[in-house]
């Protein structure tokens, strides 16, 4: 299992609320720019995809792509959640976990303003 919280006012949010299904990845450091301007940007109106370049991989069994460059992306099905303050915290089922050693994993720090590969 994996826990998680995002905003209320989360639309990746919504959707895993919707769709009973979600994939968290840990993106790779070749698309920080990218990441950052994903989490400037809603998803409800805009595909983050295209205006970001991002390329998208199929995975086996799932409809929902991941970034190509994904150091790591767990794919899981939602159990459960509950409101905690301004935020939902997500309790999911892990159902299959990808990893790249090709991709450096990025990290997001300091209220998500700072990126950097992790060491």
């Amino acid at each position: 299992m994996i826990a998680y919280a995002m905003a209320k006012t989360s639309y990746s949010g919504e959707m895993v609320r919707n769709t009973k299904r979600v994939i968290l990845t840990i993106p790779g450091a070749e698309i920080a720019d990218a990441v950052m301007g994903c989490g400037s940007t809603t998803g409800r109106n805009t595909d983050k995809a295209e205006k970001f370049g991002i390329e998208l991989a199929k995975i086996e069994g799932n409809s929902i792509k991941i970034p190509f460059h994904s150091r790591v992306a767990i794919q899981c099905s939602l159990k459960e959640y509950y409101k905690v303050g301004d935020h939902y915290l997500y309790i999911c089922n892990v159902e299959q976990a990808y990893g790249n050693d090709a991709e450096e994993a990025l990290f997001a720090w300091n209220g998500y303003s700072k990126l950097h590969p992790a060491r």
